[in-house]
């Protein structure tokens, strides 16, 4: 017989819900803590099921929370010959809906335990339980630490420019793409323009990428500046951001090289055939994915990390988003930068950002289609396990094109199939101009004008009104 087991884990303690093959619970909930003394207390539990309720499959579920689950996990393994243990980690938002399904509006540790096993009994047939955790899992909290400190990193210059700008507004100049590495060093030695108006140049010019010229330069524009802020702690707490700033720098640096020559794998190496990604970036699309195999087609996969497009339609207006940006945004964030250097180094996705940008797009929105291919690709490669080949990827992109129109106008002859457009149905003028431009199409005199404008009225009809 079958059991289903749901754990619902609090910090510290996990509540147990015990489900029979008809949904019925066989005892009652129990609680044990995340200690050795309640890890081997469930063990034993475990080794009784299958004399105390004929149990010889379970089937156990846990949320994802965040790591709190992992302790659990790990103990959630096969006790003897006659029990065979299966567990799996969920989206807690599935089993939310699910209860929701079951009108269960009550939230409490039990309940939630129970609508986890309820949800196991209810869907075995669609949950992967041979999921394991593979070696690029073991370097997710790492890559989420990278991701922190940058986050961190970013505050820090945005308080800064707002403090420079009060004591020291001629250095904005040098900020328009972030705050370069040379002048960040300088505010470290010279936070106010009043103390680098009496700085040596000699000294100056120490600094990296500061020449003889440009620290004249500095110099001549501290001694003129209008800037309002020139107090002590006001020096202190500009010095201080910026040795912050520095020093967040080079440990994300010495992280990011750690990840990237120790979280590698068959994966990795893969992914690096393809333009724009480096070591870093593959293994921190490995980070996100995990196993390829989660995912059995590429539409999955784009949805999984929202980069598909948002389609709404409702009677006579369509809207279609720029993108639905719903999965996690650490992978956008890296097919980003990925992105940004493919276009300049890979022909094939140079043409598609330059295509799209043809036909009107932002730099932005393009490098978003190139997003979407990247992620096609990514999907691609590690399915078939080959390196990446650019004709391979056209070859398969000429099978796939169809005009827009064929494809629109099956739709909706599909959708009509059962009755054609009766020219007596009260629609809106939109739709009536959907309906002409549809027929003039079948009839082969489609016209070039972007909107059909309708025929116009009989003029006995207007002299009856």
């Amino acid at each position: 017989m079958k059991g289903f087991l749901g754990i619902d884990v609090s910090k510290g303690y996990a509540d147990f819900v015990l489900l029979n093959q008809e949904g019925k619970k066989l005892e009652d909930t129990f609680q044990l803590d995340d200690t050795r003394t309640g890890h081997n207390l469930l063990s034993s539990w475990l080794i009784d099921l299958p004399g105390k309720y004929s149990i010889s499959e379970l089937y156990c579920g846990l949320e994802s929370t965040g790591g709190l689950e992992n302790n659990w996990y790990a103990a959630l393994k096969p006790v003897n010959e006659k029990l065979a243990v299966y567990s799996v980690r969920l989206n807690p938002s599935v089993v939310v809906n699910a209860s929701k399904a079951e009108l269960n509006t009550n939230v409490t540790d039990s309940e939630s335990a129970r609508n986890i096993a309820s949800y196991l009994r209810r869907y075995s047939d669609k949950i992967d339980y041979e999921q394991q955790d593979n070696v690029y899992c073991a370097f997710r909290s790492l890559h989420t630490h990278i991701q922190l400190l940058i986050k961190q990193k970013t505050q820090v210059i945005n308080e800064l420019k707002g403090l420079v700008y009060s004591s020291f507004p001629e250095l904005q100049r040098y900020c328009k793409d972030g705050v370069p590495t040379w002048l960040l060093t300088m505010l470290k030695h010279y936070p106010t323009a009043q103390k680098l108006a009496k700085a040596n140049v000699k000294k100056l010019e120490k600094i990296p990428s500061v020449t003889h010229d440009k620290a004249l330069r500095l110099i001549e524009s501290a001694k003129g500046s209008v800037g309002s802020r020139q107090s002590k702690t006001d020096e202190f707490i500009i010095a201080h951001m910026a040795d912050e700033i520095l020093e967040k720098a080079e440990r994300i640096k010495a992280l990011k090289k750690h990840l990237a020559q120790n979280c590698t794998g068959p994966e990795t190496k893969l992914l690096e055939t393809i333009k724009g990604i480096g070591s870093y970036s593959a293994a921190s699309i490995m980070i996100q994915i995990e196993d390829i195999n989660r995912f059995k087609t590429p539409k999955k996969l784009i949805s999984y990390f929202g980069l598909h497009p948002v389609l709404r339609e409702s009677g006579d207006k369509k809207v279609v988003s720029r993108m639905s940006k719903k999965g996690r945004p650490a992978m956008r964030a890296t097919l980003y930068m990925c992105a940004q250097t493919a276009v300049l180094h890979d022909e094939h996705l140079k043409e598609i950002y330059a295509s799209h940008r043809a036909k009107g797009k932002a730099h932005r929105q393009a490098i978003g289609v190139v997003m979407h291919k990247l992620l096609r690709i990514v999907w691609g490669v590690l399915h078939s396990e080959k390196p990446f080949d650019p004709q391979i990827d056209k070859q398969n992109k000429r099978k796939k094109e169809k005009p827009i129109e064929e494809t629109q106008h099956q739709q909706i002859e599909r959708k009509r199939r059962l009755q054609t457009f009766d020219q007596e149905a009260p629609i809106s003028r939109i739709a009536y101009k959907k309906r002409k431009a549809h027929a003039t199409s079948q009839s082969g005199e489609t016209s070039k004008k972007r909107d059909l404008e309708p025929e116009p009225l009989d003029t006995n009809i207007l002299n009856c009104l």
